[in-house]
């Protein structure tokens, strides 16, 4: 019996803001989660997690999860929210603004074969090592070797397997072979990338065919072997591959390279090919002191053009060792079935991997409805609907190009936290992502499923944008420097897929989405963080409650270009201690605004007064009173006129 896989498992934490960090995890320790659990894991950036919020414990490979009592907020898994969830490996899952998933790493016996065409033995799964401040860091990968051209002139007996020509054909050695097979989805799913699955695959090979002494792994160019088989050329020069992993029996010597004119042979023909060397006219064919066979088995899924499972052995003079076609058959059978195999699960990998793309874009909610079956093509259609737009400009992005223009990396570092969190919080409330304007990130919400509780969601994405925006300098990290405001509109939009038959986006156009994008550029006037219009403050006084957030009214403008005056508001976070709009201040600022629109404008002068003077909306309202000399004009009607954008 093959000696049992071992799992080493950890858990990924990912925060909106670029910070990150792993933890081993033992099976059976259950361990405790929190922002500042007395005993146990620390995600200290996240204020939307508990003190003491969950606790996990591996559990055969899987992470059981179970929120405590006192946890504020659920767990998100799939777009649910649960209070206990039980994830496999990969599986990500989210609590308040950060994302965790677990991975887990499978090493067989497979990894006592050397890897020779390095030199050196390594396993076939190399963990990543912690460093002085218990962070892991994972080596870099190695370069792809040379690829050897010279091959022997040998006489060789050649023959050529479609995928089903061998359908009959019994295994090698079926008991083993079957037991091998059995662990090749936990290989494939503890392997982080291609060169990581080629060298489980070297190895789970040599266990699974004991006549083979060397086995290697090759993926090609797919642009290079299309343009070999365009061409047909039989002696067309083999291009080098972006990627070749090969390993020997222990037992081996030398250095093996597996022979090009039989790789070339598979690839350009698409098919399963066998060699044979021994000496010309004969039926059996055998030689003494190096590889005397080998086949070649391409993978044929169209996610795996060029990608190949290679295959060689040791013939012999003595008659016992003879090695005949019929001998081969039954092993080159399990090389083709493994082929079939990677390539229909890599197949499903890419699909994954696409929908992590989407994931950047996109909430698992809208995916899941993006990607139902028989939807999709309807949902894609542009549709009319209730929709509300949040724009999110982050700003300081001059001054930390200053700061850091002979540290390139570092302030693309930086530039990338900030972007996390501004899109992170927009993905974490189930908003999608239209657009990337300069600095500022265009959100909706409302498609392709509409939302019962109308923008109320971009309202809570925005003020957990603005909670990572305003942490402490101490906790900031790499969004130190930077600030954002926030324009919230809602109104009636077209969303779906827009552009020209050449070229189209997923997004969302109509006068709401300019008016969204001119009340962020208010936030810059008010001197606040959050704006929004009218009709979201509406939704926000009656289903937001005070522990969750505010609204104050700020001014009635009218902005530059439009003749149809605003009424617009600042969405406040929940009033606690040191906070400057006080609900004193708010309730003051607001019986001063209410005097100035009715003409009152002595009243609202002295109504001022009992605002703190650094209060931004209060400066506003100075300044605009100012350029009439505190009189009202003659035609006033309520709206402040804004001469520029």
């Amino acid at each position: 019996m093959a000696e049992p896989n071992r799992g080493i498992a950890e858990l990924i934490v990912q925060g909106p803001a670029g910070q990150t960090f792993r933890q081993r995890l033992v099976e059976g320790q259950v361990v405790r989660l929190g922002r500042a659990p007395a005993s146990g894991w620390a995600v200290e950036w996240d204020r939307s997690i508990s003190r003491e919020h969950a606790d996990l414990c591996l559990q055969d490979g899987k992470l059981l999860v179970t929120c405590l009592p006192t946890a504020s907020n659920p767990i998100k898994l799939r777009g649910e929210l649960l209070r206990e969830v039980l994830v496999g490996h990969s599986e990500v899952f989210e609590i308040g603004q950060s994302r965790f998933y677990i991975a887990v790493e499978y090493i067989s016996k497979a990894n006592f074969v050397t890897q020779t065409m390095q030199g050196d033995p390594e396993p076939i799964i190399r963990m990543p090592q912690p460093t002085a401040r218990g962070e892991f860091m994972v080596e870099p990968e190695p370069p792809p070797p040379e690829f050897d051209t010279q091959d022997t002139e040998d006489v060789v007996e050649e023959h050529s397997y479609h995928d089903n020509d061998l359908s009959q054909v019994s295994f090698g050695d079926t008991g083993r072979q079957m037991e091998v097979l059995s662990t090749l989805p936990k290989l494939i799913s503890g392997s982080k990338t291609d060169i990581d699955l080629a060298l489980m695959l070297c190895g789970m090979l040599l266990e699974a065919i004991p006549p083979a002494v060397a086995v290697a792994v090759a993926m090609f160019e797919e642009s290079d072997v299309l343009e070999m088989r365009r061409h047909d050329n039989p002696d067309a020069e083999i291009p080098k591959p972006k990627v070749m992993r090969v390993q020997t029996r222990d037992s081996s010597d030398g250095r093996f390279m597996p022979s090009r004119r039989l790789l070339r042979k598979s690839l350009r023909r698409g098919e399963s090919v066998m060699h044979i060397v021994g000496e010309a006219g004969g039926s059996q064919f055998t030689m003494a002191s190096a590889l005397g066979w080998a086949f070649c088995s391409p993978i044929t899924a169209e996610s795996c053009v060029g990608w190949c499972l290679y295959v060689s052995g040791l013939g012999g003079r003595d008659g016992n060792d003879f090695v005949t076609e019929d001998s081969l058959k039954g092993n080159l059978r399990f090389t083709q079935l493994v082929a079939q195999l990677i390539g229909s699960i890599h197949t499903v990998r890419t699909l994954q991997e696409q929908t992590t793309q989407l994931s950047a874009f996109f909430s698992p909610k809208v995916i899941a409805n993006l990607t139902k079956k028989g939807g999709a093509a309807d949902i894609l259609v542009p549709s009319e609907r209730e929709i509300t737009v949040l724009f999110c400009d982050v700003r300081g992005f001059s001054r930390k190009s200053e700061q850091l223009k002979d540290d390139l990396h570092k302030l693309l570092e930086c530039v990338k936290a900030a972007l996390s969190a501004m899109t992170g919080g927009i993905l974490a409330f189930d908003g999608s992502i239209a657009d990337f304007q300069g600095d500022a990130a265009l959100g909706f919400w409302g498609w392709p499923a509409a939302l019962p509780d109308g923008p109320m969601s971009a309202c809570h994405a925005a003020l957990a944008i603005m909670d990572l925006f305003n942490l402490p300098p101490e906790e900031q990290g790499l969004l130190e420097g930077f600030s954002c405001g926030v324009g919230i509109a809602h109104g009636r939009a077209i969303a779906g897929q827009i552009g020209t038959s050449q070229q189209a986006k997923i997004g969302v156009f109509g006068p709401v989405v300019n008016q969204g994008s001119r009340i962020e550029g208010m936030t810059r006037q008010f001197g606040v963080g959050i704006c929004i219009d009218e009709t979201t403050a509406n939704f926000v006084r009656r289903l937001m409650p005070p522990e969750q957030g505010r609204c104050r009214r700020l001014a009635r403008i009218r902005p530059k270009g439009m003749d149809t005056p605003l009424l617009i508001h600042e969405l406040l976070p929940p009033e606690t201690e040191g906070d400057k709009v006080t609900e004193t201040v708010r309730l003051n600022y607001e019986a001063a605004l209410e005097a100035i629109i009715a003409g009152r404008w002595n009243e609202g002068l002295e109504r001022l007064e009992a605002v703190p003077d650094d209060d931004g909306a209060k400066l506003f309202l100075l300044a605009h009173m100012a350029k009439s000399n505190n009189t009202l004009p003659a035609d006033w009607d309520g709206a402040f006129s804004l001469d520029s954008k």
